[in-house]
């Protein structure tokens, strides 16, 4: 009878044993089951970031300054990548801000004190974006940057056009506050300063070389070709040769030393062949 006693107890106590180790385990797992969520919103925030950096970045090489302002480039960040995903894509479209346009997917839990949907990202709050141009610290970076400058120089007499980027290295900078709540604690916002508001500012940064050799059209080629070409800087003087020869008969051939598309000084045909790409017959 003793030893069934002290068998009962052992269970009981036993029992009593798992019950705390429960109750530890759940008081340690369930909030760390529960932050799984918000973490995976902030990783795909961090992964939205990253893509709008390269997006930001290839613009910026495509269209250049004059075509797109750094606020117009700055909303279409915003309604492309930090507003609903299933939106149609439209670049005329102003900076939405609206709460029908935010992202379903990043909330928080619960409501805030006005009865609102805690939202991670705000629209029209929080974001900036960065742009910096500048020339690559290496050989060939100072390299390209004297070849500019010489082409510059020689295009003032010759009458080229030499328009070839001087730095060429894009680098676009993307930032973004994620608002804080009562499961995110403040922290330190995207201006490096700390606020009640941001729980983390998640910034990205993407890089772009520009080589910008390249024509656009037979023309532009042409007008590239002859920053290079010395007579272009007679033009004046071929034209006025030519206006006075075109009086004296005699003298007719020299008018073709005008400059008119077919010839002059400077003249550069970017649509003439080489002798050997013309067939043998």
């Amino acid at each position: 009878m003793i030893m069934i006693a002290t068998q009962q107890n052992g269970k009981t106590k036993q029992k009593g044993n798992a019950t705390v180790e429960t109750i530890l385990i759940a008081t340690v797992m369930a909030p760390l089951l529960g932050g799984i969520p918000l973490l995976g919103k902030i990783a795909d925030i961090n992964n939205n970031t990253a893509q709008s950096s390269r997006y930001l970045a290839w613009e910026q090489t495509v269209a250049g300054p004059s075509r797109k302002t750094a606020a117009q480039l700055q909303t279409e960040v915003g309604n492309r990548f930090f507003a609903k995903p299933d939106l149609h894509i439209r670049t005329d479209r102003g900076a939405l801000s609206a709460d029908e346009y935010d992202n379903p997917m990043w909330t928080g839990y619960g409501y805030n004190e006005e009865d609102e949907v805690n939202r991670l990202v705000t629209l029209g709050n929080g974001l900036t974006t960065h742009i910096v141009n500048e020339e690559p610290q290496s050989l060939a970076g100072r390299l390209s940057s004297g070849i500019e400058r010489i082409g510059r120089t020689m295009a003032r007499f010759s009458g080229g056009e030499w328009d070839i980027e001087a730095k060429g290295l894009y680098t676009a900078t993307v930032s973004i506050d994620v608002v804080s709540n009562k499961y995110l604690p403040s922290g330190v916002n995207c201006n490096h300063q700390e606020s009640e508001d941001t729980t983390v500012c998640v910034s990205r940064s993407n890089s772009i070389f520009v080589d910008s050799w390249e024509a656009g059209n037979a023309d532009h080629a042409e007008a590239r070709a002859r920053t290079f070409v010395p007579a272009g800087a007679l033009e004046g003087v071929g034209n006025a040769v030519a206006g006075i020869a075109g009086a004296v008969p005699f003298f007719a051939d020299i008018r073709t030393l005008r400059a008119d598309g077919n010839g002059g000084f400077g003249y550069v045909n970017a649509e003439v062949l080489p002798l050997d790409r013309y067939a043998d017959d």
